[in-house]
């Protein structure tokens, strides 16, 4: 049945009839994905502050003590190389025997040595077993040669004289011979000097030079002073800075052995160093001619 007129009651329903709207009922979120973190590094355990090795720090300490002691010993015991040359001369020589072996005389030669007194003989017999070689070889690297005898007091001058005459053979531009005398033995020095002399005059008849006259200084002043000065003069006279003989019209100061400790090349060992007074011009006008 239709109802023409509505009431208060029939609004109400209608209010509580009507159509509500659709209720929107929220959508769940899709579950967050869960990221995987990757795991943290493990921390690396520190390491300890590293402390010096005793034996480290003992090993270098001996270490440094040897050091020392070897340049303690060094010091101490080694023989050390001495300047070969005083100052003041330029004209530089050795003298040497058996004591120094066999010589590389081209090393000598370079290392300034322009002339070498070589031993030849000694007393009545005896003949040094290095002559020969010495005396040839110095000559082939352009070395002034002089050759020495050794004087024994107690053997009779002309025999030694002799001696020396059967084995040197001088050539032009050699020095003159030479006569090392160093002891007096039980002569009497008037004895002694006769006796040199003897030697000194066979020899230069010989070889129609005049000898050379090699001691020490000592040995000059106390025997043969004022008594060879027609003799050119070679001196010994060692751990001085100068020689305390002068070179005089009176005596013919020529060489003079200054150390018995020098060093060479080409030399074993320790060699006695001499300089002559003078040029090489000089040194050239003692020679034969």
């Amino acid at each position: 049945m239709s109802r023409k007129g509505k009431s208060a009651e029939d609004d109400a329903w209608d209010a509580i009839t009507k159509k509500q709207p659709p209720r929107r009922v929220p959508r769940p979120k899709p579950a967050a994905k869960s990221v995987v973190k990757p795991a943290a590094k493990a921390a690396k355990p520190r390491k300890k502050a590293s402390r010096p090795s005793p034996y480290k720090f003992w090993l270098g300490l001996a270490a440094l003590a040897t050091l020392a002691l070897v340049v303690l010993y060094v010091e101490l015991f080694v023989e050390k190389r001495k300047s070969a040359w005083p100052e003041g001369h330029s004209v530089y020589g050795v003298d040497v025997s058996h004591y120094q072996k066999e010589i590389d005389w081209q090393q000598v030669r370079q290392n300034e040595v322009s002339f070498a007194f070589v031993k030849a003989t000694e007393g009545r017999t005896i003949q040094d077993k290095q002559f020969q070689r010495n005396w040839e070889k110095a000559r082939e690297v352009d070395i002034i040669r002089g050759a020495y005898h050794f004087y024994i007091p107690h053997v009779k001058p002309e025999l030694q004289a002799a001696n020396f005459i059967a084995t040197v053979q001088l050539s032009s531009g050699d020095l003159p011979p030479v006569l090392d005398v160093e002891v007096r033995g039980r002569k009497p020095v008037g004895q002694l000097r006769a006796d040199l002399k003897v030697w000194l005059r066979q020899v230069e008849d010989a070889y129609g030079a005049k000898p050379i006259l090699y001691t020490s200084y000592a040995f000059y002043k106390d025997y043969l002073d004022g008594h060879f000065d027609d003799y050119h003069l070679w001196i010994a006279h060692y751990n001085v800075p100068e020689l305390r003989l002068e070179k005089s019209s009176r005596r013919k100061l020529a060489f003079w052995q200054h150390t018995d400790g020098g060093t060479i090349k080409g030399i074993d060992g320790m060699v006695d160093c001499n300089v002559f007074y003078g040029s090489m011009r000089e040194l050239r006008s003692v020679c034969l001619p």
